[in-house]
């Protein structure tokens, strides 16, 4: 009896003990997520922007992500994906319409309001952003991009730019001042957020005045309801920042004052930060860069900003914006007592791509390269953030050629034949693309292992955002499930599902076959 009652004690005593355990380890981490989306970069991209910056045996931030797999991003209607429809399924965890869908399944007439996969009426950046999370979206393109602005705006199609941007900050119809509004907001698109009709900034820069002019277009503020957006971003506490030398002084301030943590709108040009149109019409327009050779591995084009000598000269670039967000997002977190949510698009490789603009994708690539290097060096120090890459499409489908198709005597690249079926075809060509675009000299690598530095040109399927070879990457908290749990179908809408569980700590079911269900 005396050893059956020890027996039992011991029993007791190890269930005590082993239930806080197994309970502890049933209970999920959350964290911040740095949710990266260089829009229309596929495998090839990043080959050729190892390539051109590295060298082909070097490495990239993007190459250390350690967790990898295959992503799938076709749409409800559709097997490519779109830059909108993709980023709402990102946003809702439901595929939807590829045409115009925008926080809503379905262009137009046909768009309708549906909840997200946890539920919520809303993204998971507008569920995070209610309960408390601090948020935050930066891109390089126009602040209604799609990549991010789902994320925040629900409209009836993706040209709703004047409205997408109020939505970003004054909230959502039906909800207005329930949704709480963003912590952070970086990039371009001033000309939405002020009326027509508004002065340019003479001198003093202030908020009923604007700075930037588009540098191909030459347009300014195109808001037709009267409302200036950057007047009620400082009127509701924001501090507004729309040059480099702002942006500097802003950041400089934050490096100073440890407590120092603002909410943030960030507009640094017209229109997007970057000149998405091809070489020669950048050519044409007089951007290109004072005392630059022609040979200088980032070119003599302007592909980003205005002009030398105008205020939109030298804007912040998107990983220079992603470290002031994530300071601030930081920051916030450590207030709020809730991980941060950031959202964060290099556009500027998809509008490149597409408009068969070589220099500007490796730049746009260089550039995201560069933001993942600093949120990786964030990661390090903060270990429970899940870093996350995906694409929505191959833009324009780049490929490296090497050696590089070229005309002699002058060494300028030339087209490449195509399909000659019979002799009416013989006489067709592919495009390829140099340093400053057709008929220019070609790119040239930086030097492999044994020191060669090769040339190459750049052709392009001559058509905007097909399916291609899209790799997800990942770092940090939950990364691994990118080749345990989703090692045979990372999903558009696993996007979601990742990052949902890594900021909430609730594992949903897979939305596959299903669609987002309608609002009551």
């Amino acid at each position: 009896m005396k050893r059956f009652i020890g027996f039992a004690l011991a029993l007791a005593l190890l269930a005590a003990v082993a239930v806080p355990l197994v309970s502890n380890a049933q209970t999920p981490k959350t964290g911040n997520v740095i949710f990266f989306h260089p829009d229309g970069s596929g495998l090839n991209h990043w080959s050729a922007a190892r390539i051109y910056w590295k060298g082909p045996d070097g490495t990239l931030e993007w190459d250390q992500l350690p967790f990898m797999t295959v992503y799938r991003g076709h749409m409800a209607d559709r097997l490519a994906g779109t830059s909108n429809g993709g980023a709402t399924t990102h946003a809702f965890g439901y595929k939807v319409e590829g045409g115009g869908s925008f926080g809503m399944d379905g262009d137009r007439e046909k768009a309708r309001p549906f909840l997200s996969l946890s539920g919520y009426p809303g993204s998971i950046m507008r569920e995070a952003r209610n309960n408390g999370h601090p948020v935050g979206v930066v891109n390089d393109g126009q602040a209604a991009e799609p990549g991010t602005a789902a994320f925040l705006a629900e409209v009836s199609n993706r040209d709703e730019f004047e409205e997408i941007v109020r939505q970003m900050l004054q909230g959502r119809p039906g909800f207005d001042e329930k949704d709480e509004k963003p912590d952070v907001i970086l990039s371009g698109g001033e000309m939405y957020f002020m009326p027509e009709g508004t002065p340019k900034c003479e001198g003093e820069i202030k908020p009923d005045c604007y700075v930037h002019e588009d540098p191909i277009s030459g347009r300014g503020p195109q808001r037709k309801d009267g409302l200036n957006l950057i007047q009620y971003a400082v009127d509701n506490g924001y501090t507004v920042i729309r040059t480099r030398a702002e942006f500097d002084k802003l950041l400089a301030d934050l490096k100073a004052d440890r407590d120092l943590a603002p909410r943030v709108l960030g507009l640094f040009a017209a229109e997007d930060i970057f000149n998405d149109v091809p070489e020669e019409r950048i050519v044409a327009a007089g951007l290109l860069k004072e005392g630059v050779a022609e040979d200088d591995q980032e070119g003599r084009l302007i592909v980003y900003g205005g002009k030398q000598g105008t205020p939109s000269f030298n804007p912040p670039t998107v990983a220079e914006m992603t470290e002031m967000a994530l300071i601030i997002l930081e920051r916030r977190s450590a207030k709020a007592g809730k991980p941060f949510l950031a959202i964060i698009e290099t556009e500027g490789v998809d509008n490149f791509g597409n408009s068969s603009n070589a220099i500007g994708t490796l730049i746009a690539l260089k550039h995201t390269d560069e933001a993942l290097g600093i949120a990786r060096a964030f990661q390090s120090r903060v270990p429970d953030t899940l870093i996350l890459t995906a694409a929505d499409s191959d833009a324009n489908g780049m490929q490296l050629l090497s050696p590089p198709p070229t005309k002699r005597p002058s060494g300028v690249v030339t087209g490449i034949t195509g399909n000659p079926t019979d002799s009416t075809a013989e006489g067709f060509n592919n495009f390829v693309d140099g340093i400053e675009g057709r008929s220019t000299k070609p790119f040239v690598a930086a030097p492999d292992a044994y020191g060669k530095r090769l040339s190459f040109a750049i052709a392009w399927v001559g058509i905007a955002d097909p399916a291609g070879g899209i790799l997800s990457r990942a770092q940090g908290l939950n990364a691994e499930l990118l080749q345990t749990k989703f090692s045979s179908r990372f999903d558009n809408t696993d996007v979601y599902r990742l990052m949902y569980q890594t900021l909430f700590g609730r594992e949903l079911e897979s939305s596959i076959g299903k669609r987002g269900p309608d609002r009551k």
